[in-house]
């Protein structure tokens, strides 16, 4: 149970952009707060709705340096001589943020699913 539900939100951070665009209005930042499925206790309960009112908001703010990121790469892209290094090093940038949301997201819910 718990290796689905890390997996379900997993997939949430790495979906793709075409399924984004199409369920826009749907908001693509809902994350179903409703757990009674997973029969935690009150106090898990509360700790797993931080952790993912943290992770949206992580999300929001991976999404405003992702479209940043994505202008300097077409900077980069539309300059007279393409700089591979320097691409490289943005996409490395963008990697290294989700990762980084995606192992607070994992290991805070892992420590509370564990118990």
């Amino acid at each position: 149970m718990k290796f689905l539900i890390i997996l379900l939100l997993v997939i949430g951070l790495y979906g793709d952009d075409d399924y984004e665009y199409r369920y826009e209005h749907h908001s693509e930042r809902h994350i179903n707060k409703e757990l009674s499925h997973l029969n935690l206790t009150r106090e898990q309960s509360k700790k797993v709705k931080k952790i993912l009112k943290e992770f949206r908001f992580d999300l929001k703010e991976f999404r405003d340096f992702k479209e940043e990121v994505e202008r300097k790469r077409r900077d980069v892209f539309v300059s007279d001589v393409f700089d591979v290094e320097e691409f490289n090093k943005l996409n490395l940038e963008l990697d290294k943020m989700s990762h980084k949301i995606e192992n607070r997201l994992l290991s805070g819910m892992h420590s509370i699913l564990s118990q």
